[in-house]
């Protein structure tokens, strides 16, 4: 068994070692990195020294080893304790404390060599041998390493409460694993010396121990330890439960059949029961992801919650229909959930490069919004181009050279951000998210840039999908306009050409009193068509400027049913009302009225003397836009008419235009009113049958 301990140590020799050259490489560039480097050494010299304790030696070796043993102790705790300090930033406040710890590790070195401190050696119940020690001298010694230890802990944790983002969270990762490495080590080895023997199970979770200080001593992005405190906690009740449940069977074996297992059978099925255990345990969170999810709401539910309003947020972006309002909602959720001093959205504008604000969130009264832009070539931008990566402040000391750093924190410092977060597509920057500090000081985690980095590309296709509906749109514009100005021009040629032929003519009969009134007559209605073919060419083309406001729908209908009242009194025409609740709808009055009176009169005009119209209301779910939604709820005003109905050819064409089958129509009453309901969100539909009558649906969005 001394040997197998004796390989052991040896094993956790190597990973200190180990430990060692990765904190100082990852470190070499910081205060902290050469003095924890060499205490880390030293500690796998103190292993080496440590592992022969369970070595058969002579007397005279074993003593020799003994002094390496406990001059590499001694040596490491004020190296130890000087990268503490230096971790924690604290070397000028408390540079006499560390070189006093100094000084007094060099006096035990002294003593310890000139054969004050080791008294000879002795057999030990868990080890081939072990020392005796001065008793004279021995609790000093303890004394001077348990308050090194203590007192550099302390240093850590004060420093932790006092400090914000990365390096909080690195000094508690830090005191927390360099606790249990003193626990796992210390309180085996002190009381030695008083025949407390205790067996070194301590050296099984050593290497453990080590491995997570070389992580916090050489990753830039830790994991939250919420994380890690629930993953632990599941890991436990996992092990507890597998344990409880071997040890149950087991029980009841040795009652029921007493002489069915030997000891050494049922110590092989513990052991073996564990060891499913831990597998089960290590493999349990990708497993069942749900179960480590579920621990971390239980015990962090206010840490967790932001994450599920962003990935909401994440489904809601769909549903904007412009750019402005994307980005605006962004930055206000992010702000309101991630609980940051502010959030930037800054977009590149495609005539200058340049990165500028198109949305925040968190500016105050001061702040100057035009100075917050970046050029084409910034350091930022050409950071985050280059690596492809998020850029955090906390982040640069480990991965920058010191020109560098200073030239990102001059940047970053003039947005007032902690955080970079690129919108990357199709290879190019589109953008840039910029994250001030956390409220509550702490880091942004792993978890947390790995939230963003799924959001900026969100938005940044959200931002591409608008883009391409606003080129569609303006296409379709275009080739409307295009429809529109040969409509145009169609329909005044014929008023031009008589208005030109009177013209012509007017010189030779200007005496003729018949054709002054006729020229008068005629120009009069050429000028008045002409004018209203331009005046609804204008309605059609004009960009809409929507004034909403909640409007009750049976109250705009009785409205425009007043407006037109005359013309189906003089049809003697019987309309119908038939309203289903009176449901509010966000409207601009003016243009849901103008719709209303044309299709009314397009039904007046399709009835026949004594015809009838119906008007109803209702709400209902439909996909009115070919999206697949089907659960948008829509107000629809419906009017209907018992007219011969419209052909399917036509049909088709109803809405283009200066389509129109009357003899004195424009063919823009349609078209226009298409325009102006889905600038509401909504759309006309029509449902018609030859020889019994039309039916026109305005769909307006339910508030």
């Amino acid at each position: 068994m001394t040997l197998f301990y004796f390989y052991l140590v040896l094993a956790n020799a190597a990973v200190s070692l180990t430990v060692a050259c990765v904190v100082y490489w990852k470190n070499r560039n910081q205060p902290v990195g050469l003095p924890l480097g060499i205490g880390m050494f030293l500690t796998a010299v103190w292993l080496v020294g440590f592992a022969h304790y369970f070595a058969p030696l002579r007397e005279l070796t074993a003593i020799r080893w003994a002094q390496v043993t406990l001059s590499a102790a001694i040596a490491s705790t004020p190296f130890l304790i000087h990268g503490m300090v230096a971790l924690a930033d604290r070397w000028k406040r408390l540079r006499w404390w560390v070189i006093s710890f100094y000084g007094v590790g060099a006096i035990f070195l002294i003593l310890l060599w000139s054969g004050q401190i080791i008294a000879g050696w002795r057999p030990s119940p868990f080890m081939h041998h072990y020392i005796h020690y001065n008793r004279a001298l021995y609790p000093a010694l303890g004394t001077y390493l348990f308050l090194c230890q203590a007192w550099g802990a302390g240093v850590l944790i004060y420093s932790a409460l006092h400090s914000t983002g990365y390096g909080r969270t690195q000094l508690v990762y830090f005191a927390a694993a360099w606790f249990i490495v003193a626990l796992t080590s210390h309180s085996i080895i002190l009381p030695l010396e008083y025949n407390i023997n205790i067996q070194p199970f301590g050296f099984f979770v050593l290497p453990l121990n080590l491995a997570f200080l070389a992580y916090v001593m050489s990753k830039a992005r830790l994991a939250d330890y919420n994380i890690v405190i629930a993953r632990v906690l599941l890991y436990a009740v996992t092990m507890a439960t597998v344990a409880g449940v071997t040890l149950v069977f087991l029980g009841v074996i040795a009652v029921v059949a007493p002489g069915f297992m030997n000891q050494g059978q049922l110590m092989l099925s513990f052991v073996l029961s564990m060891t499913i255990g831990a597998g089960l345990t290590i493999g349990l969170p990708r497993l069942l992801p749900r179960a480590e999810r579920m621990m971390q709401e239980r015990l962090f539910a206010g840490r967790y919650g932001y994450q599920d309003a962003l990935a909401g947020m994440v489904k809601e972006m769909t549903s904007l229909p412009t750019i402005d309002e994307v980005v605006g909602t962004v930055a206000t959720t992010l702000h309101s959930q991630m609980q940051v001093s502010r959030v930037l959205v800054l977009m590149q504008d495609m005539l200058s490069g340049e990165y500028r604000l198109k949305a925040q969130s968190g500016l105050g009264p001061g702040d100057d919004a035009d100075a917050l832009v970046l050029k084409e070539g910034s350091v930022i931008v050409r950071w985050v181009t280059e690596k492809r990566d998020v850029l955090v402040r906390d982040e640069m000391a480990r991965r920058e050279p010191t020109w560098s750093r200073q030239q990102l924190e001059t940047e970053l410092n003039q947005l007032q951000v902690s955080v970079c977060v690129p919108m990357i597509l199709d290879g190019r920057l589109v953008g840039l998210l910029g994250l001030g500090d956390k409220l509550n000081r702490d880091m942004f985690f792993v978890s947390d840039l790995r939230l963003l980095e799924t959001l900026a590309t969100e938005v940044a296709l959200a931002v591409k999908y608008r883009h391409m509906d606003d080129e569609v749109t303006r296409k379709n514009r275009l080739i409307e306009l295009g429809t529109i100005a040969a409509g145009v021009a169609h329909e005044i040629r014929n008023p031009l050409a008589s208005i030109k032929t009177f013209a012509q003519l007017m010189p030779e009969r200007m005496d003729d009193p018949e054709f002054k009134n006729e020229f008068s007559k005629l120009v009069l209605k050429d000028v008045d068509r002409i004018t209203k073919v331009i005046e609804s060419m204008l309605a059609f083309a004009r960009p809409a400027q929507v004034n909403i406001k909640e409007q009750p729908a049976n109250d705009l209908i009785e409205e425009a049913i007043l407006l037109v009242q005359p013309r189906l009194k003089g049809k003697h025409i019987e309309l119908s009302r038939e309203f289903h609740g009176n449901p509010i709808v966000n409207v601009d009055k003016h243009q849901i009225l103008q719709v209303l009176v044309n299709l009314l009169s397009n039904a007046a005009d399709a009835s026949h003397d004594q015809g009838k119209i119906r008007v109803a209301t209702g709400v209902n779910q439909r996909d009115i836009n070919g999206d697949g939604n089907r659960n948008q709820k829509f107000t629809v005003i419906e009017v209907s008419d018992n007219g011969s109905g419209i052909p399917t050819a036509v049909r088709n064409r109803l809405f283009d235009p200066f389509f129109t089958t009357k003899k004195e129509g424009t063919g823009l009453g349609l078209s226009i009113s298409q325009k102006i309901v889905r600038d509401h969100g909504g759309a006309i539909t029509v449902s018609s049958v030859e020889g019994k009558g039309t039916s026109f649906q305005v769909n307006l969005p339910l508030k």
